[in-house]
């Protein structure tokens, strides 16, 4: 490591390494360069949270980091929609999926032969709720590809792995 590398602390005059300022154990506090016991004392005596996550409110003292922008502040009128609560269609929350595009399969799609060419899985959690909403996604399904002809559907209970393993009802739908 070169001489050039190491700076003074400008509060104490201690050497203060890269590594340190790497490592955050070191750093700049209004402009200033400061050790890690500078800053640490800096940071107790001003109450400052520089580790702070994202959103969260800063607990800085009086004038310190005035040059930041303030936030505005949004007014609540302006944030207020129509009121209604809407239900959300399968449209919204299969997206895409509802509406496949079938030059992706190399088998092209024949509703009229015997056995399927393509399938879709649908599943819900087993709550009276859930299995209702994946009927309307089934049919909705159904309703929004009127070129499909269901042959054969096969459902069974397992666990469908995502935020927390749940057991679910999962629909299998051959076309």
């Amino acid at each position: 490591m070169s001489e050039a590398e190491v700076k003074p602390c400008e509060g104490c005059g201690a050497s203060v390494y890269p590594e340190h300022v790497i490592s955050e154990k070191a750093g700049l506090i209004d402009g200033r360069l400061l050790c890690t016991h500078c800053m640490t004392e800096y940071k107790q005596k001003h109450h400052t949270d520089e580790r702070r996550l994202p959103g969260q409110p800063s607990m800085r003292a009086p004038g310190e980091g005035a040059g930041l922008e303030s936030l505005a502040v949004i007014d609540d009128e302006s944030m207020a929609g129509s009121g209604n609560i809407r239900a959300i269609s399968a449209d919204t929350l299969a997206g895409a999926a509802l509406h496949v595009d079938d030059s992706e399969y190399r088998r092209p799609l024949n509703p009229n032969a015997p056995a399927a060419t393509r399938c879709r899985t649908f599943h819900a959690k087993l709550n009276d709720g859930a299995v209702a909403f994946m009927n309307r996604q089934v049919n909705d399904w159904a309703d929004h590809n009127p070129d499909v002809t269901i042959k054969y559907a096969a459902s069974t209970i397992g666990v469908w792995e995502g935020k927390k393993a749940d057991p679910h009802m999962i629909l299998t739908i051959f076309y």
